[in-house]
């Protein structure tokens, strides 16, 4: 966009004041974290440390779970876990089952049902990985997938398959260690 000023174009005064929240950060807040300082606070060690991952701190964080999100939450590791960091909890608006946040991050019984066309491997990745880990599907770039676990595991996610409670971890580790080798 120009900046020029000379015919009004670009200047914060053609914007109708209405907009001007759209530019301002409003912070979440901390929610039950208040105490946690700024320090540990934005310490993505202590965000991971601190994650909600059963059903108990869910329910005590909010009581405001809907059936489905209880039947959800108490098979969620079956499929894909539950994790949820300090910081996104608090995005999460508890007074509306439909807020995007929460649909994303908290399990519904839902997606427990598999529907005849869907399919494990959504992107096709599994057909072009040569080795655990690797994704080769293209002749100039790969996919190296380093972890199988995140720091919220989103319900839509189209690589369950390989996070969480996965293969994938034991695959690797498989991969590179010697069979003289026990692993735990």
């Amino acid at each position: 966009m120009s900046n020029d000023t000379s015919e009004g174009i670009g200047t914060d005064l053609d914007e109708p004041a209405s907009l001007n929240f759209l530019k301002r950060f409003n912070s979440a807040g901390r929610g039950f974290w208040s105490h946690v300082s700024d320090a540990d606070w934005n310490d993505w060690h202590w965000q991971l440390r601190n994650r909600i991952t059963t059903l108990e701190q869910l329910e005590r964080f909010m009581p405001t779970l809907s059936p489905e999100e209880h039947a959800g939450t108490l098979l969620a590791n079956s499929k894909l876990a539950l994790a949820i960091t300090p910081y996104f909890f608090n995005l999460i608006d508890p007074a509306d089952e439909n807020c995007p946040i929460r649909r994303q991050v908290i399990p519904r019984i839902e997606e427990t049902n598999t529907a005849p066309w869907e399919m494990s491997d959504p992107c096709g990745e599994d057909a072009h990985s040569p080795v655990p880990g690797l994704v080769h599907r293209y002749p100039d770039r790969v996919l190296f997938l380093v972890t199988d676990r995140c720091a919220a595991y989103c319900r839509y996610c189209t690589r369950s398959r390989l996070v969480s409670n996965s293969m994938i971890g034991r695959l690797i580790t498989s991969a590179v260690t010697p069979p003289s080798v026990t692993s735990c």
